[in-house]
């Protein structure tokens, strides 16, 4: 094989260009260039935005007519003007939305508990704007942990129910929900609670961790957070991180396997920095139908 001019011939039936440096750095730099390009965007566009997320599950016939459910979960909310503004926003939008039962997953802030005394009643004052809407209950977040009593109180002195160890039937014109709430299976408080031998209704879980999806044995459709999808998913790559054991399955999104239906939501806020990349802060509006 002779070499001349940057040509490589083979034998005498065809040549090969071989690519000159500057074409070989052009290949390697303009996919990474066109990637940080990406990242920058989406870190810029998604820093504050959240969108309602549409989801339908079928009861098989359990119900007369749809009921219509408004979840969110991982608001972490800080003591800041915009931070306001943008649960401003959430609460509009639930509003609009006008579902039959609101249900909130935990982790309405990522403070500390000193930073959290400071604003805690103004929050919950706020996101008590919900039960004059629909029924509204609520789990603890492993964030509400660190002082649990002090949160049940607040939350329950809003009109919010805390349903976490708990089950109660919600009966609507619609039909019936089993509700019930498990512990956070993140700081160890996962129960194992099976459903009252006399739900009729629709079952329906709301927890925290969804590790506790994976760990529970009993039907119906699950509902948890907590992992925030990641907060950080690069593309081919997924999420490098996830603060949960669950399984990878478990982690984001809608999942079932033989008798359990789960949604896992991106929630609406962040923690540890305050950037989504890959990932949207998520309304989850669900239809029961």
């Amino acid at each position: 094989m002779k070499r001349a001019n940057g040509i490589s011939r083979i034998g005498t039936s065809g040549f090969v260009r071989v690519p000159s440096p500057r074409q070989l750095l052009t290949v390697v730099i303009v996919p990474v260039l066109l990637l940080m390009l990406w990242l920058v965007y989406d870190v810029i566009a998604n820093s504050d935005d959240f969108e309602v997320q549409t989801t339908e599950f079928n009861t098989q016939g359990a119900l007369n007519t749809p009921i219509k459910i408004a979840f969110l979960s991982d608001l972490h909310i800080r003591n800041s003007t915009s931070q306001f503004e943008k649960l401003e926003l959430i609460i509009n939008t639930v509003q609009e939305l006008r579902p039959d039962v609101i249900l909130l997953g935990g982790d309405f802030t990522g403070e500390d508990a000193a930073t959290t005394r400071m604003f805690r009643t103004e929050l919950l004052s706020d996101l008590g704007r919900f039960t004059g809407v629909a029924p509204t209950y609520a789990v603890l977040g492993n964030h509400e942990w660190w002082t649990a009593n002090d949160w049940r109180r607040a939350i329950s002195d809003e009109g919010i129910q805390v349903i976490e160890g708990r089950q109660k039937t919600l009966r609507f014109d619609q039909g019936v929900i089993c509700l019930r709430g498990l512990g956070d299976a993140y700081t160890g408080h996962f129960t194992p609670q099976p459903f009252e031998p006399g739900c009729r209704g629709v079952r329906i879980t709301l927890t925290h961790d969804p590790e506790a999806i994976e760990r529970d044995d009993q039907s119906g459709l699950y509902l948890a957070g907590h992992t925030h999808c990641g907060q950080i998913r690069l593309p081919l790559i997924g999420a490098p991180w996830a603060p949960t054991s669950a399984s990878e399955e478990y982690q984001c999104g809608i999942g079932s396997n033989a008798n359990k239906v789960w949604l896992v939501s991106a929630g609406l806020g962040t923690s540890i920095i305050d950037v989504r990349l890959g990932t949207t802060a998520t309304i989850e509006f669900i239809t029961l139908k």
